[in-house]
């Protein structure tokens, strides 16, 4: 290493293989990047390339069964002699290595819960590394924790200190983990998809926070991100990784005005965004031959013609409401119960072979509108009409087997593609369930439905004895999407379907959404927290918070025109892939429009009178106070 005093880290050619069964794997092939000091350096790659690996090879902490086989780590250390120091060099045991880890060099890990201990208090959790790497007394230690917690945002840090992780939200779990990587003012934090987790807006108040600090104490991050809005927010320079192997690095400014690798140009554009022309699709890394079977197959998993010709809405549901009931204190003891309202009053319709997109944060309630739709929980008060080839049935009256008829024509995608198929059935099995339980066709008849299922969904059919953990995440959604179309459905609801994915798959899903729905005339619910990805697959979207819709409209209207703070509050918080176009720090961090309480004026019931939908456009309603000056709703 030059005695360059400007780098604080250089990886030099860096390989690292695991032992598994049948022999080692290469998941780092020869990676080179430098991080200087106070500077922000991204990785960027989809999951698998080999980006946690190289931080957890630069901490020493890789598991058992992997191993550094050649190159160098080399740090040198703000407090030693400004001679570098070889980590990938050193013994498993050298003491060093125990005050790098949280003193020299901390880490932020992609999921607070899991990072933090529910059996320990924050304060003990934060003030933890200090006493380890410095010795405080009791009482400075505490004082130090709660300036730190004040530090990265926490309203009250004394309070705080005394909390348990489960006590917090996602924002201010991630925070408390953030006050654990600064306690002992390291000279560079890595940040491990510090912001996958969260919605859009915490995500930027997070990303706000950490830009804000990493100047205050002129530390360098070195950031591990698939997210490319993000890489342009924070981001000095850019190292691309696929495979284990750098495809491209350079400065910020090259990676995005003048990208050079092919795979970087395809991370790209299988991104969605805002800007995209009508009828623009994305362009997926690796496509898996859906399109061809999506057309050959399309007549025969198409909707009838009576449910295309029907007049009126789809789906039609009215004034829905949901309240759970809680009790506080002792299991034994009589104390009084609770109410939350998850879902307030929500009223909304999807019209036949349309998408309706439904966004909110976590918490705002859109799943559990799903739920009450197909009757997975029972609503305290409304109505859900589905209109059919048989007419409007209300589904909330439905008996036990009016009600399994009616979950042929409404079927289900799933959030998350691993815990929504059985470990332990076949794909073959997993398909062939649903005509098993309807009762509909025996032994090839199924079978023959199964191998088109799979074919509909670009899958080879002779997977069909594999079970789920041999698929990758795509593959397993893919599984998923296949076994809700099984029964000829006529309506998906797609609960968060690919915010489990990486860019490139999510990109293939999304594809396959789309191209199922036309050909097949589906009509869909498309639940999600990226406002991209429902942009590019619906055709109206409705915007939920606290349980409420809040706002509702056509796409393109709501992106050009929103009218209620929360919306303009969402839309602010996206990070784009665009230097142009970079978030605004400064104003999301004063911002408190995800605060049902901050929105006052024409949206606040405070002055007197109720809060409606009230109409601002075409097919465009706002929740207001229905006394309010309309003048104040202007877009």
């Amino acid at each position: 290493m030059e005695r360059d005093e400007d780098v604080l880290l250089r990886v030099d050619d860096l390989r690292v293989s695991f032992e598994v069964q049948g022999g080692s794997v290469e998941a780092v092939k020869g990676v080179s990047f430098e991080v200087k000091n106070g500077s922000v350096l991204a990785l960027v790659g989809e999951s698998g390339s080999g980006k946690s690996v190289i931080s957890q090879a630069i901490l020493r902490i890789l598991p058992t069964n992997g191993r550094i086989d050649s190159g160098k780590i080399l740090f040198r250390d703000p407090k030693g002699n400004g001679e570098p120091i070889d980590l990938a060099a050193m013994s498993d045991r050298d003491p060093y290595l125990y005050e790098l880890r949280g003193g020299r060099i901390s880490m932020v890990f992609q999921e607070p819960m899991t990072a933090l201990s529910p059996l320990h208090t924050i304060g003990n959790q934060v003030e933890e590394a200090l006493t380890l790497h410095h010795k405080k007394t009791k009482a400075e230690a505490k004082a130090d924790t709660e300036e730190v917690l004040k530090l990265v945002g926490f309203p009250d840090p004394a309070r705080a200190y005394e909390m348990y992780s489960f006590e917090l939200s996602g924002g201010l779990r991630q925070r408390a983990v953030i006050a654990m990587a600064l306690i002992c003012n390291p000279a560079m934090v890595i940040a491990d998809e510090p912001t996958t987790a969260l919605d859009v807006t915490v995500q930027a108040q997070i990303l706000g926070l950490m830009k804000e600090l990493q100047k205050k104490f002129n530390m360098a991050i070195l950031l591990i991100t698939h997210d490319l809005g993000v890489v342009a927010n924070m981001a000095d320079e850019v190292v691309v990784i696929y495979h284990g192997e750098v495809m491209e690095a350079g400065t910020v400014d090259d990676i995005f005005n003048n990208p050079q690798h092919p795979y970087l140009k395809a991370l790209m554009a299988a991104i969605p965004h805002f800007d995209m022309a009508p009828g623009e699709r994305l362009v997926s890394l690796r496509q898996m031959g859906a399109e061809d079977g999506v057309k050959a197959l399309g007549s025969h998993f198409a909707v009838s013609r009576e449910v295309k010709n029907m007049e009126g809405p789809h789906l039609q549901v009215t004034n829905l409401r949901k309240e759970f009931t809680i009790r506080r204190g002792s299991w034994f003891g009589s104390s009084p119960a609770n109410t939350v309202v998850a879902v307030d009053n929500v009223s909304l319709e999807v019209k036949q072979g349309e998408c309706l997109g439904l966004v909110g944060e976590s918490g705002s309630g859109k799943t559990t509108v799903a739920k009450l739709i197909i009757r997975a929980l029972e609503a305290t008060s409304g109505e859900v009409k589905f209109n059919s080839a048989g007419g409007m049935q209300n589904v909330l009256e439905l008996n036990k087997e009016e009600l399994l008829e009616f979950r042929k024509t409404v079927q289900m995608i799933f959030q998350d593609p691993f815990s929504s198929l059985n470990p332990r059935m076949t794909v073959q099995n997993i398909l062939r369930e649903p005509f098993q339980i309807h009762k509909q066709g025996i032994g090839d008849a199924q079978r023959d439905q199964v191998v088109e299922l799979m074919k509909l969904v670009g899958l080879d059919p002779r997977f069909l004895n594999r079970y789920p953990h041999s698929f990758s995440g795509g593959q397993r959604q893919r599984i998923g999407i296949a076994r809700a179309l099984a029964l000829h459905p006529e309506m998906l609801i797609c609960d968060e379907p690919v915010s489990a994915l990486d860019v490139s798959v999510q990109a293939q899903i999304l594809n396959l959404l789309n191209d199922l729905r036309k050909e097949l005339g589906l009509s869909s619910l498309f639940i999600s927290h990226n406002l991209a990805v429902v942009n590019y697959v619906a055709d109206r979207i409705a915007v939920m918070c606290r349980g409420k819709i809040v706002e509702i409209a056509s796409r393109e209207e709501l992106f050009e025109k929103p009218v209620h703070p929360y919306t303009k509050s969402l839309l602010a918080s996206v990070p784009y892939p665009d230097l142009d176009r970079l978030l605004d720090f400064e104003e999301i961090m004063k911002s408190r429009t995800y605060d049902i309480t901050a929105w006052g004026g024409a949206f606040s019931a405070s002055e007197g009178g109720t809060l409606g939908h009230i109409k601002v456009g075409d097919d465009h309603f706002v929740l207001a106070n229905e006394n309010c000056d309309k003048t104040e709703l202007s877009a």
